[in-house]
């Protein structure tokens, strides 16, 4: 029964583990899947660092872990090479063996020294089919392929059961014979379509099967030799392609593969018919490589995409050599022109291949930057071409994939390619726009296009970019703006006022105005619409002004009444602020009468108790000292001290002595007449009444 498919989800981090999910239905790379950690579904795209995989087989659990495949290998390399053969069941060369086991995370050199003796007793497992040329043979698996075949095979590696501690996946074993075994093939819906039971092994050595169309060509890999069992004297690849090329030294093929723009240029120096005769003379999986540097052939030839091949190339041959081309671009200072030469039909040819995978994308954007740098007018078509391809892959990369791509190199290479609605420029956009719209804000996306173009896209795959308000503001606004400035006539102002909503709305009303009356001067039927337009428009600018005249009466009058209603409020208060006032007027009149009358009243009692005293002291004929005594008394009691006494001798003090004749000066003797007083309520000082005083 064929195996069930999973997914591997491969960790960003070396401390994570890999991720496992069983595939319940597929569409092309994009896949539901049940997560085996949780139990989730969700509906993933197979790229990137997503795989996959048939379960429990060598690739499932190089995915996950590719060292027990290491110790597999080293045990016994056959059943590791024979288990390979029996999962894929499709014809491979010993180069493709060869790859696909180092793909696995063998080391090549192993491979190689194993390959070596392995390739010479294949031939005699009666499970394996051999065919092609004696010295490029093909190897397949036309053995029984069941589970249980799987399990009774002593030799492959990995058929018994893994312990549960193993990073593996789990083995699976069923009892039932392989010839009752009826093949199962998983639907793209998740339901299961059974076949017919596999023919015996002697009908199927007499077929010819077609490669498997996941099949994909051999990868360019370091280290590419002449199959085993060919002659040892015969030259190896890399000596074949220093003779073509003219190079006195051969140097080792790893250095050719890496520089295959160089290589190619070096190649368009030959004529096609010595690069068929090099063809020629190699055997499949050396002319598979050559036919690899060939894909930068600077020319046209029935070599490469011509009628030798049924198709182009795999995408999976297509994508290490461009991203060998973009490392040897990457490395010049300088490209020389036949270098990008090279590198333009590279990008030529990788845009014919259907199955390009989206690992090849950041390898075609850095090609692109190179040669449109260069900005040569043959390159055009062939960058717009690739750029059409790119706008195909950008849906399918995951968002870390995606967030490694130089879009601003990108956006310059693309900045002198024409828009059209079915060119590659407009594809682009569209399709960046669905995953980074903020990045389309650069000039550079926007560089040389016109209106004419830009509303032919908008119109197609450019719709939800230009209408998009950020885009619409920077710069669909401007360019019918600037393009209505220079109208003049009536056509092309039809093609302005019929373009997109987005295109016209909020134009300045200044400007459509002074554009109808340009194209009026030379048209008739313009300037009639303009005479008819605009006497309508003095018409409603009057209608405008009696309704604007209308509403600010109307506003006046509502202020009028407003400021009436505040005015009445305001007098009123204003009358009750005066009574008021009045009314605390007359209270402190009052208070000050009756304050001013106890005054006058407390200084009558003062001076009633003085002439009482002074009469009573009179009366009972009281000696001077004490009659100045009890007076003096009486003054105190009322805050009132003595400056000096009569008789008494002073030094002059102008601040408190009045002379009655002379004018003393300071500090000379004098003899007070009349005593005066200080007032001294509460802390004050007052001098009511200087002493009189006289010279000695």
């Amino acid at each position: 029964m064929e195996r069930a498919e999973v997914v591997v989800r491969q960790p960003n981090r070396n401390s994570e583990s890999a991720r496992v999910g069983a595939v319940l239905s597929a569409e092309g790379t994009r896949c539901l899947v049940r997560w085996e950690d949780n139990g989730e579904e969700e509906l993933i795209v197979a790229a990137g660092s997503i795989k996959r995989a048939q379960r429990d087989s060598l690739r499932h659990q190089a995915l996950i872990d590719p060292a027990p495949i290491v110790g597999w290998f080293a045990d016994d390399p056959m059943a590791t090479i024979v288990r390979l053969l029996r999962e894929h069941r499709s014809k491979m060369t010993g180069l493709r063996i060869r790859q696909e086991l180092e793909q696995l995370g063998l080391d090549p050199a192993a491979v190689r020294k194993a390959w070596a003796s392995a390739s010479k007793t294949l031939g005699n497992n009666p499970q394996v089919e051999v065919t092609g040329k004696k010295g490029a043979p093909l190897f397949r698996w036309i053995g029984a392929r069941d589970s249980s075949a799987e399990a009774a095979a002593p030799s492959a590696p990995g058929a018994e059961t893994l312990p549960e501690s193993s990073p593996g996946p789990n083995r699976r074993h069923t009892t039932a014979s392989a010839a009752a075994q009826t093949t199962e093939t998983v639907r793209a819906d998740g339901g299961v379509q059974p076949e017919p039971t596999a023919p015996a092994p002697e009908q199927r050595v007499s077929q010819e099967s077609a490669p498997a169309a996941t099949e994909r060509a051999p990868h360019v890999a370091a280290g590419t030799k002449a199959e085993p069992g060919a002659s040892s004297t015969q030259p190896t690849l890399a000596e074949r392609i220093a003779a073509v090329v003219g190079e006195e030294h051969p140097a080792e093929l790893r250095d050719y593969l890496s520089r295959p723009l160089a290589i190619g240029a070096r190649f368009g120096q030959v004529d096609g018919q010595r690069i068929d005769d090099f063809l020629g003379s190699l055997a499949e999986h050396d002319r598979e490589v050559a036919l690899s540097l060939l894909l930068a052939l600077p020319r046209q030839s029935a070599a490469v995409g011509g009628g030798r091949q049924r198709k182009l190339v795999d995408g999976g041959v297509v994508e290490p050599v461009l991203a060998a081309a973009a490392a040897e671009l990457r490395g010049y200072a300088a490209a020389e022109p036949a270098v990008l030469t090279a590198a333009a039909w590279l990008l030529r040819r990788a845009s014919g291949v259907e199955d390009l995978p989206g690992s090849a994308a950041a390898s075609l954007i850095s090609l692109m930057v190179k040669v449109a740098s260069a900005r040569r007018e043959q390159d055009v078509t062939v960058l717009d071409a690739a750029v059409g391809t790119l706008s195909r892959l950008l849906p399918a990369l995951s968002r870390d994939e995606r967030t490694g791509l130089d879009l601003t190199g990108l956006a310059q290479a693309v900045a002198h390619l024409p828009l059209s609605r079915d060119g590659g420029r407009a594809a682009l956009l569209a399709a960046i726009g669905k995953f980074r719209s903020k990045a389309l804000l650069a000039p550079d996306w926007w560089e040389s296009v016109t209106l004419d173009a830009l509303a032919e896209c908008a119109t197609g795959p450019l719709g939800g970019v230009t209408s998009r308000p950020e885009i619409v503001e920077q710069y669909v606004r401007p360019l019918v703006a600037r393009e209505l400035s220079r109208v003049t006539s009536r056509t092309r102002l039809g093609f302005l006022l019929g373009l997109p909503g987005e295109f016209v709305s909020n134009l300045p009303a200044d400007a459509l105005a002074a554009a109808f009356r340009r194209v009026a001067g030379d048209d008739e039927v313009v300037a009639a619409l303009v005479g008819a337009l605009a006497q309508e428009r003095r018409i409603d600018a009057l209608r405008q002004d009696v309704e604007r005249a209308r509403t600010e009466a109307a506003a006046a009058g509502e202020r009028v009444e407003e400021a009436e209603r505040r005015a009445a409020v305001l007098a009123d208060r204003c009358d009750r602020l005066e009574e008021s006032l009045r009314a605390e007027h007359r209270q402190a009149s009052s208070l000050r009468s009756a304050q001013d009358r106890q005054i006058q009243i407390d200084v009558i009692r003062s001076l009633a108790d003085l002439a009482a005293e002074v009469e009573e002291l009179a009366a009972e004929q009281t000696t001077p000292d004490v009659l100045v005594e009890r007076v003096r008394a009486l003054a105190y009691a009322q805050a009132l001290e003595p400056v000096g006494q009569a008789g008494q001798k002073l030094p002059f003090d102008p601040t408190a002595h009045e002379p009655i004749v002379g004018a003393p000066s300071n500090h000379d003797a004098v003899t007070v007449i009349r005593p005066g007083y200080r007032w001294r309520p509460s802390g004050e000082d007052i001098l009511i009444e200087k002493a009189l005083v006289t010279t000695t």
